[in-house]
């Protein structure tokens, strides 16, 4: 019975133990231990910083309308360090406390040679602290907040880029804007062995035209593209530049640039890109190139849009024809005619109405031919620009099919499908079918693929056989004797 009682007692101290020193569950971490929070503001409220390095000018960024600029030499402050410091710094919280005598500084690189940084707020308070040296283990940094003499060891994130160059708090995107406000881009272009002028004008919301080399609808996907090369052009070095020294263009190449782009807006000046000469390489595989937007200043860029201006302006037609988008498309009209043994011919029109498409007499289509139809004719991209031709040459004259398409504005486009052309050769010596296509009312013809026939046999064919139901509904009920008339038989 003692023995007994002896286990029960072992198992219980066992249990209690178990209960003091238990391990924390699998995947479970230990809470992380942080020192006190040092400052505390909303992101918000930051409109100036100010960073005093040892025998150096201070670093001074402003807010001024809602843009950040370096007071001083007036540059563009960089957003990627603004938005760093109200990261970092404004719920910043130690790692540790180090040291709360002052007279030790000097150890933490905290006295002479530390970095002084002043924050101020929008209600006029200021946040000041000290930036020392990173500590042994080069994963914290020292800071000493104003007033006060407590040091402590912050993340190394939170201090390091304060010892950073000037042009290292500048906004490294020169030249952005926002695509949807310009109105013309104009470029003269003389690298890569070209030499040519583009001009591109915005004449709808999607829509560009090309005026020089040729008069025609441009590309829009295309128009953006040139439009986003410049945007995004980035700043690897930036060089100051007197413009009163006489012949100080030359040395950046800008008296005989490469490419001059200039780009309209509705709501702020014409900006204007000038590259120059190329900028010594940095590596092998990326090319740079001087680039002057005006002023006192020369940026240092990838040369890489020059690729994009120097093509053959030609690439950027609209092969997109009929400058329509399907989900405008509210009326789809098709008219077939009979080819060699194939009997099949017709008129078939479809309306997009009560959020569903119905054939002429309201009954709704069943199935997927409607959008299908929209989607391929608004959305053909011919593969060849034939020019003006003899409608009879290519089978336009009288053609194979006629689609109108009508949008939700009431304007209609036609398209006229005629004889096959070319075909295309595919993979395995598959010949892909392509088709002579114009627009009704102009002179130029196209070569593009055969989709658009595909479409509007499925929707003459639909059409046909519904015709056909109706009629044979029609016969039938004309077959039903009719009741004789009660009135009748009561006289």
């Amino acid at each position: 019975m003692k023995a007994f009682r002896g286990s029960i007692l072992g198992l219980a101290l066992l249990a209690m133990l178990w209960f003091v020193v238990k391990p924390a569950p699998v995947g479970v971490l230990p809470a992380k231990v942080e020192g006190p929070q040092l400052f505390s503001f909303e992101k918000h409220e930051l409109v100036r910083i100010e960073v005093t390095r040892p025998d150096q000018e201070p670093i001074i960024l402003v807010e001024q309308d809602g843009a950040w600029i370096i007071e001083g030499p007036g540059h563009v402050a960089g957003r990627t360090m603004v938005n760093r410091v109200k990261h970092q710094i404004h719920q910043l919280t130690a790692r540790a406390t180090v040291i709360e005598a002052s007279d030790k500084a000097e150890l933490y690189g905290l006295g002479e040679n530390a970095i002084r940084v002043s924050l101020t707020l929008r209600d006029g308070r200021e946040i000041a602290f000290r930036a020392g040296d990173p500590n042994p283990s080069a994963v914290s940094y020292y800071v000493q907040p104003e007033p006060g003499d407590l040091v402590y060891t912050v993340q190394k994130a939170a201090m390091d880029y304060y010892s950073l160059t000037l042009d290292s708090f500048r906004e490294t995107r020169f030249a952005s804007f926002d695509s949807k406000d310009v109105t013309r881009l104009v470029a003269d272009v003389a690298a890569e062995g070209v030499t040519h002028r583009l001009e591109l004008e915005r004449v709808g919301d999607r829509q560009w035209q090309m005026h020089t080399p040729l008069e025609m609808a441009a590309n829009t996907d295309g128009v953006r593209r040139l439009m986003g090369r410049v945007a995004a052009l980035k700043a690897r070095h930036f060089h100051e530049v007197d413009p009163s020294v006489e012949g100080w263009k030359a040395a950046w190449g800008l008296d005989a640039p490469q490419a001059e782009i200039t780009l309209s807006f509705t709501s702020r000046e014409p900006l204007l890109v000038v590259l120059g000469s190329d900028a010594p390489k940095e590596s092998r595989f990326e090319e740079q190139v001087h680039v002057w937007l005006g002023g006192e200043t020369v940026f240092v860029a990838r040369r890489g849009l020059l690729e994009d201006f120097a093509a053959d302006p030609l690439a950027l037609r609209d092969r997109s024809i009929l400058r329509m988008e399907a989900s405008d498309v509210v009326a789809v009209d098709a008219t077939l005619r009979a080819e060699g043994e194939d009997d099949l011919a017709g008129t078939q029109g479809v309306r997009f109405a009560a959020e569903q498409w119905v054939w002429a007499d309201g009954v709704p289509v069943s199935g997927s031919t409607p959008d299908r139809v929209a989607r391929t004719v608004s959305g053909l991209e011919v593969v060849d620009f034939l020019g003006a031709g003899d409608p009879a040459e290519f089978g336009l004259d009288d053609p194979l099919a006629r689609i109108i398409l009508t949008d939700v504005e009431g304007r209609q486009v036609e398209l006229l499908l005629g004889d096959l052309g070319e075909p295309e050769e595919g993979a395995e010596g598959r010949s892909i079918p392509r088709r002579h296509v114009a627009i009704a009312g102009a002179a130029e013809v196209y070569l593009a693929p055969d989709r658009a026939l595909t479409v509007v046999r499925d929707l003459i064919r639909e059409g046909n056989r519904k015709a056909e139901r109706d009629a044979e509904k029609a016969k039938r009920r004309e077959r039903i004797p009719s009741l004789p008339d009660e009135t009748e038989d009561e006289g």
